[in-house]
C-alpha cells in the first residue's frame, strides 16, 4: 500500500508529536510507573492505566480515524496557495496529542489521591494544584479545534 503526501506528513508530524507527549509526560508526571504499579501500589497503577488510555489509546485511535479518512479521500497536495494551506492544516492536525495530554494532566489535578501518594503530590503537583480547569477546558479545545480542521482539509 503506497502512501499519499498527505499521509505521509500527517504521519511524521503525528510521531513527533507524540514521542515528545510521551517524553514530557514521563519527566513530568511519571505516570510509566511499571515497577510499582507490578508491586500493588495503587497509586502507580492508577497512573497507569490512566496514562495508556489518554496518552496512547485515545491518540493511537484518533490518528487511526484521520489516517484512514485521508486515504478515503483524495487530499493532494499541489505546488500552489491552496497546497500550502493544505500542508499547514495537515501539519495542525496532530496537535490533538496535545489536547489528551492536557486532559490527562486535568485528571490528575482533579483527583490527586487517586494517582499519588501525600509525599508525590508535594513534589510532582505542589506546582499547579487545583488547576483542573486550566489543562481540561484547552485540552479540550485542541481535541475539538483538529476535528474541525481535518474537516476543513476534508471539504478544502
Amino acid at each position: 500500500m503506497a502512501f499519499t503526501d498527505a499521509q505521509w506528513l500527517f504521519i511524521i508530524i503525528f510521531g513527533i508529536n507524540f514521542t515528545l507527549i510521551i517524553d514530557r509526560a514521563h519527566n513530568t508526571y511519571n505516570p510509566y510507573d511499571t515497577y510499582n504499579a507490578w508491586k500493588g501500589k495503587r497509586h502507580a497503577l492508577n497512573r497507569l492505566l490512566l496514562s495508556w488510555l489518554l496518552l496512547y489509546i485515545l491518540p493511537l485511535l484518533n490518528f487511526a480515524v484521520f489516517y484512514i479518512i485521508l486515504s478515503f479521500n483524495n487530499v493532494s497536495i499541489e505546488t500552489s496557495i491552496s497546497g500550502a494551506i493544505k500542508i499547514v492544516l495537515i501539519g495542525l492536525l496532530p496537535f490533538f496529542e496535545f489536547g489528551y495530554y492536557r486532559i490527562f494532566e486535568s485528571i490528575l489535578y482533579l483527583s490527586p489521591n487517586t494517582f499519588y501518594s501525600e509525599s508525590e503530590q508535594n513534589e510532582i503537583l505542589a506546582k499547579d494544584k487545583d488547576e483542573f480547569t486550566a489543562h481540561f477546558i484547552p485540552g479540550i479545545l485542541y481535541v475539538i479545534a483538529t476535528a474541525i480542521l481535518f474537516i476543513i482539509l476534508i471539504l478544502f
